[in-house]
């Protein structure tokens, strides 16, 4: 129990000295409206590796450039693209994205805009001169959730602190078992130097 106490109270001094950093996740899907969604496969390949392309272009200065301008923030735009995280699972046309900011708010506006702006990118670049529809669209899933807070390999607070105490139970149960283990070998050390002295006595009588 006290080691669930001490590591627990460690991580909360840690909490309160770390500066805090919020994370604000979205999901959009690469839809293909155009002539290439009737091939074969639907367009499905085609999106797949769209969705590649534009996972690595999300983290792209320019995009960041125009979130700036739009937001007013005060800072570069390689430093917003920095706190901007984009992946594709494989196999799928998905790509999430996630922004942090040192508030929940900030982080939830950025992502916000940022999907706008994404969005609008890849709608230019996917339009095609004489044609109503593009070849390929950002479709928003999930749209930017409210920042929550992450500490210690980008995990939320609450996973940590259940995280800090299962270890301190873990910890503390074998301090327990090493303590009773010494325990019996420091009596089983006494009773065995004992012998000797009830043997001597023995003979002496």
């Amino acid at each position: 129990m006290w080691g669930v106490l001490i590591a627990l109270g460690l991580t909360l001094v840690l909490l309160m000295l770390e500066p805090p950093t919020y994370r604000s996740d979205a999901t959009v899907f690469v839809r293909t409206p155009g002539d290439v969604s009737r091939v074969v496969d639907g367009g499905d390949t085609y999106a797949q590796g769209r969705a590649k392309t534009y996972t690595a272009l999300a983290t792209s200065s320019t995009v960041s450039d125009w979130v700036i301008k739009d937001l007013g923030l005060n800072e570069q735009a390689g430093t917003l693209a920095g706190r901007i995280k984009a992946s594709n699972p494989p196999g799928t046309a998905l790509i999430h994205i996630s922004v942090d900011s040192p508030s929940a708010a900030e982080a939830q506006q950025i992502a916000t805009v940022f999907l706008a702006e994404y969005r609008a990118m890849v709608h230019d670049l996917e339009s095609v001169p004489g044609s109503l529809v593009p070849r390929a669209e950002l479709i928003v899933v999930d749209t930017p959730s409210r920042g929550v807070r992450e500490v210690a390999w980008g995990l939320p607070v609450a996973i940590v602190l259940v995280s800090v105490a299962v270890v301190g139970l873990i910890l503390g149960a074998a301090a327990a078992v090493l303590r009773s283990v010494f325990e019996t070998g420091r009596r089983l050390s006494g009773a065995a130097d004992s012998i000797p002295e009830l043997d001597a006595r023995k003979v002496n009588s």
